[in-house]
């Protein structure tokens, strides 16, 4: 008898039991940070065996999709009435994703070790993000998704709010209500999708994302261009919030400014993340009719953000809005790659957001060591530190090459598969998306010449290159980095299977 073993609710346990227990310890407990660093540990290494059993097909007790489109799958009764199940499921779109999850969030545990202020509330906090992002990158419902996308806002507004900097309140409330009504846009979709989409599915309204993907595989023209089209734009504005899009992006920067080193590792790292796997999930799969039709939708919307971004770069002086306007910018590629609806330039967007990740991560844990030790991060104060500060010069240069595409590292391979799919489009129009690349190059050229190579600024005082506990997170990072740059075969290994099944959806509209 075969024995299953529900490693994808496991993913969602673990890190509830840590969370409760890290809250339930009294204040003056240390534990705090042990018992969130083993929850989010635990919960890497199921991702990791679900990962590894699915691509050498593993005899590890996964529970089966029966349609075989999800490499893990899950399904119990919720609230059957109302069409509403607890359905997980995970498959090379959501894999790769989860992984960086549960990564990052370990990472940023150890990068904050030493955090002082309400410790055991703010590791609570970092591993409730790890829940309830995990929770949207695996739900096959609905109204499931709904309610862990709504989740991730809470433990994030308390980290901004309580652990930020002079404007924190500020930038909680602004991150809040721009992040809300993107949700409340996406909610009025879901629910246009279970009333109208109902009457035309056999099991009738349903908020289960596998029965509606297989009525849009059946039928890619189902409901019709007036139905797609608004609901189309309902979803892609709801989830556009999030990445974010340009114009809808002036939240990101204040909330990065103001959010605690590890607030803003999980907040460019996964949560912009969440905008675009919903936009793949649900806009592309959902709507394949309307998705087809206004490409130019995405890839206007995408390019517009690549190049505005990357010029608001060059005027930036602080360390932390330069990177936060950067990843505005990263992320436009991922708009690009969903746009050219080929299997190249799919996978190429896919596998920008996890790049994005380990990159992103990277850069705001320097921009961090950069305030404990230099005391600002003024980029204009921040000159020579080379000199004083070798490893954390080291590994700049290196994530800065990795963000601006240099190739041999993992930003080149996503990029230039998007740019690939996205040729056939725009031929000879590419060169204006080609334009972020060139401004990427001087922004970030021109900043590590200051920070590394300049004179060194005396009036920093005595400063200290990084601590253990700064430096574990950093090099693992760095290595993730190269090798994917060298060797991105098992990653893109995985996404592949997804982005050619969402292409052949697409293109086969004619």
């Amino acid at each position: 008898m075969r024995m299953e073993i529900p490693y994808l609710s496991l993913m969602i346990l673990v890190p509830l039991v840590g969370t409760i227990v890290s809250f339930l310890l009294p204040r003056e407990s240390t534990k705090a940070k042990w018992v969130c660093l083993i929850a989010a540990l635990i919960s890497l290494v199921i991702s990791f065996i679900v990962t590894f059993a699915y691509v050498w097909s593993w005899p590890m007790g996964l529970q089966l999709d029966p349609s075989g489109s999800f490499a893990a799958y899950e399904k119990a009764d919720w609230i059957p009435t109302l069409g509403m199940s607890y359905v997980l499921g995970v498959d090379g779109l959501s894999l790769p994703l989860i992984v960086l999850t549960h990564l990052l969030v370990a990472l940023g545990i150890v990068f904050s070790w030493k955090e002082t202020d309400r410790p055991k509330e703010f590791f609570g906090l970092l591993l409730l993000m790890d829940l309830s992002i995990t929770g949207v990158f695996m739900s096959l419902d609905l109204f499931l998704f709904f309610i862990f996308w709504e989740l991730v806002l809470i433990p994030m507004y308390f980290l901004i709010g309580i652990w930020g900097g002079p404007n924190k309140h500020y930038a909680a409330i602004k991150f809040l209500i721009y992040t809300h009504v993107g949700s409340v846009i996406m909610l009025l979709g879901i629910f246009a999708l279970y009333f109208w989409a109902g009457p035309a599915l056999a099991v009738g309204n349903t908020f289960n994302l596998v029965e509606l993907a297989n009525a849009a595989k059946l039928d890619p023209t189902y409901l019709g261009m007036a139905f797609q089209a608004p609901v189309f734009v309902a979803f892609f504005f709801g989830f556009g919030v999030k990445m974010p899009m340009v114009p809808f992006h002036t939240w990101l920067p204040d909330a990065h400014v103001e959010a605690p080193t590890a607030g803003s590792v999980v907040l460019a790292g996964l949560l912009l993340k969440m905008g675009g796997y919903g936009l793949f999930r649900l806009g592309l799969t959902m709507f394949p009719l309307a998705a087809r039709e206004m490409w130019w939708l995405l890839a206007t919307f995408g390019v517009v953000s690549m190049v505005y971004a990357a010029f608001v770069c060059l005027a930036q002086t602080d360390l932390k809005r330069l990177i936060a306007y950067s990843s505005i910018s990263h992320m436009g590629f991922v708009l690009l790659g969903a746009s050219s609806t080929l299997t190249i330039g799919i996978a190429g967007g896919i596998f920008q957001m996890f790049n994005h990740g380990l990159i992103t991560a990277v850069l705001f844990m320097l921009a961090g060591v950069a305030k404990r030790s230099c005391h600002t991060r003024d980029i204009s104060k921040l000159t020579g530190l080379v000199q004083k500060m070798p490893l954390f010069s080291f590994i700049l240069m290196v994530s800065f090459f990795a963000s601006l595409g240099l190739p041999g590292l993992n930003g080149f391979v996503s990029e230039f598969m998007v740019f690939a799919g996205s040729y056939e489009s725009f031929g000879r129009y590419l060169i204006i998306p080609l334009l972020a690349i060139i401004i990427t190059g001087a922004y970030y050229i021109w900043t590590m010449h200051k920070m590394v190579f300049g004179d060194f600024n005396t009036a920093l005082g005595k400063i200290r290159d990084l601590t253990r506990e700064e430096a574990l997170p950093l090099f693992i990072l760095l290595a993730f980095i190269i090798f994917f740059g060298l060797y991105p075969a098992p990653v893109i290994g995985l996404i592949e299977p997804y982005a050619a099944g969402l292409s052949s959806l697409l293109g086969g509209l004619g």
